[in-house]
């Protein structure tokens, strides 16, 4: 292969095998004797972060690089827009990033990545991809490893103390309280404050969650939390700010699900 990369990883993708370096993406296609096997470059500045931080799905192979996530779907290589790359890569011990591991989940379509922040040695956030609906989620989650389900029921997932977990099933982890939440929201280009007044919830079972809003005047200002708030139908809130985040929490060790929230929010002034 012509590439001044070291070799990281290989894949079995659509027919082909996918070679990823450090700084590029070859594939590997048989072609019989007397060469056996034929070699394109199909990617150049995708090189592969760590040689277990790619992986293969029905979209194709998907992967993180230094600075973005890239998938090869046959081709040549795409980078895939990620709404919180900036999050992610500039909180990473890049010194420790040999440790970064992605695992699938097929039974939700994601792809999840576990790697160390930047004050850790050891895996201790994630970063998933849903590649059918192209969503983002972040969250700190200590695992090192995993594989999807298949040989076991659910996927089993590792921590750091080498703790085996059977991920998927069950509605509590630990003390932690299972949450969603939006990121900011504004009205226009943020000129006018937002003076929300009611909460029209929608949920599969009204009570199974409770909602919080943050809120700010200015981007590097301190958020001011607001509820939590029980959901009825409509539900009554009091507050003001130029951006507000909404946040969902469970109260029941249930399936909850939520759909389009919806405020009811007037423009204020510009001051």
């Amino acid at each position: 292969m012509q590439t001044n990369g070291t070799i990281l990883a290989g894949l079995r993708t659509r027919g082909q095998a996918l070679i990823l370096t450090d700084q590029d993406a070859h594939t590997a296609t048989y072609s019989g004797p007397p060469f056996v096997y034929g070699f394109e470059r199909v990617g150049t500045s995708c090189g592969l972060i760590a040689p277990l931080a790619a992986a293969s799905v029905d979209a194709g192979a998907i992967w993180m690089g230094r600075r973005s996530f890239f998938l090869y779907s046959g081709g040549q290589v795409q980078e895939i827009p990620c709404d919180v790359g900036d999050y992610v890569f500039s909180d990473m011990n890049t010194d420790q990033r040999s440790k970064i591991a992605a695992v699938p989940n097929a039974q939700w379509n994601e792809i999840w990545w576990f790697y160390p922040s930047g004050g850790a040695t050891e895996c201790d956030r994630y970063v998933a991809y849903d590649y059918v609906e192209n969503i983002w989620m972040t969250g700190e989650l200590d695992r090192t490893s995993g594989v999807d389900r298949g040989v076991f029921r659910e996927p089993m997932w590792i921590q750091s103390d080498g703790e085996l977990y059977e991920h998927e099933i069950g509605y509590t982890y630990g003390s932690a309280t299972p949450y969603a939440e939006t990121g900011p929201i504004s009205i226009g280009a943020g000129d006018n404050v937002m003076r929300v007044t009611s909460l029209i919830p929608d949920e599969k079972t009204q009570g199974d969650v409770s909602a919080k809003f943050k809120t700010r005047f200015y981007p590097n200002a301190a958020e001011t939390e607001h509820g939590p708030f029980t959901m009825s139908n409509p539900t009554d809130v009091r507050f003001t700010g130029r951006q507000v985040r909404m946040r969902v929490e469970g109260n029941t060790n249930a399936d909850w699900r939520v759909g389009v929230m919806r405020i009811e929010a007037k423009a204020g002034g510009k001051r």
